[in-house]
């Protein structure tokens, strides 16, 4: 998911940035953007679900990396044993169909099953702390986002850490002190 936001001020910031070698701007671009994931990878921690604290634990941002095409980017994801668990909260589930199937055959068998045109396995699977067996309806679930929103609610606050971290950056590295902008 990539989200584009328009910010005043950046431009002038990133004209000084320009003025030092490219060597220097790349670590400049990248601590910035190091800086700006914390606050949406933070509140994303803070808005995923909490039954165990294993998702939360599985939101890490990455390293910043150099696009094909010039420019930067860093990503926040889940990772870790629990991170495939996100997607389910992120994006919902839609009622589906559960069997136990032997190996490879999957959906369409149990949709067969379903039909009457096909068997599947009589072998009982556990689903929480009940033994079941044959075709069951799972009802799904509603979507319960975090990372979305974490984005929006901390995009602004992400913008003012990236441009803060490149003043930080230039200021230690030539002594000279990029204006704020909006603080005229």
């Amino acid at each position: 998911m990539s989200r584009n936001f328009p910010v005043k001020g950046l431009a002038d910031l990133d004209a000084y940035l320009q003025l030092v070698p490219k060597r220097m701007q790349k670590q400049g671009v990248r601590q910035g953007l190091t800086a700006a994931a914390a606050p949406v990878r933070d509140e994303a921690r803070a808005r995923a679900p909490k039954k165990s604290g294993k998702m939360a634990k599985a939101i890490k941002s990455g390293s910043p990396r150099q696009n094909q095409d010039g420019t930067f980017s860093i990503s926040i994801r889940l990772d870790g044993e629990h991170a495939f668990l996100g997607a389910f909260f992120e994006f919902g589930v839609t009622a589906h169909l559960i069997a136990r199937t032997g190996a490879g055959q999957g959906k369409v068998a149990i949709r067969k099953a379903a039909e009457g045109k096909g068997k599947i396995s009589t072998k009982p699977m556990k689903i929480g702390d009940r033994y079941v067996s044959g075709i069951i309806q799972h009802p799904g679930i509603a979507a319960h986002p975090f990372l979305r929103p974490a984005l929006d609610a901390k995009a602004d606050e992400s913008i003012q850490a990236y441009a803060g971290k490149i003043r930080d950056f230039l200021q230690g590295k030539t002594g000279f002190v990029a204006p704020i902008a909006g603080a005229d």
